[in-house]
């Protein structure tokens, strides 16, 4: 989940075993969280689908919980399209003035 950390969305990346969870953030320096009614979570989460992620959103949360049987080349996979999802998010975001 380290490999989030860079994101400019991200403000926290944390994760045991298979489950992780990347917070969500509005200024990464500060950890100011984005509203309940800006939905950033949910929108990241329809991002992810479009690229062929499922996650679960909680709040400003996004989280993953692949299977337990998934490869290492599967998880570097659900890593670079979730990377896409969130891109796309900061993309929107911008665009939508949330960020």
């Amino acid at each position: 989940m380290n490999k989030f950390g860079g994101h400019p969305l991200v403000g926290n990346a944390r994760g045991r075993g298979l489950i992780g969870t990347l917070e969500l953030v509005r200024n990464k320096e500060t950890k100011e969280q984005f509203t309940p009614t800006d939905g950033i979570a949910i929108h990241a989460g329809k991002q992810a689908q479009v690229h062929g992620v499922i996650t679960r959103a909680l709040g400003d949360n996004y989280s993953l919980c692949p299977p337990l049987i998934i490869t290492e080349a599967q998880i570097n996979d659900l890593f670079d399209r979730s990377t896409r999802a969130l891109d796309d998010t900061y993309t929107w975001a911008r665009a939508t003035g949330l960020y």
